[in-house]
């Protein structure tokens, strides 16, 4: 079982490295042009159709339950 102090460290390592990369996220931001960010959101688009298109969509969806049910399991099992 996972110790209690483990997951906190854990809790707050994944917020100080979300908020690495909001602040990297914002500049980056800051410097893109709008023919940049254009490109970017068409890139974007286009993955999300070719991502729906796709066969494949069920079994990411399968990979997801599990991520998520092996997560529960390990949260669950932490000592309070």
């Amino acid at each position: 079982m996972i110790q209690k102090n483990a997951l906190v460290s854990l809790l707050k390592g994944y917020r100080k490295a979300n908020e690495l990369i909001a602040e990297e996220k914002k500049r980056r931001l800051a410097h893109l042009t709008t023919k940049d960010s254009l490109r970017e959101y068409i890139a974007l688009c286009e993955l999300a159709e070719e991502g729906v298109k796709s066969e494949d969509i069920e079994k990411l969806q399968k990979k997801k339950i599990e991520f998520l049910l092996k997560r529960r399991n390990l949260l669950d099992g932490v000592k309070r």
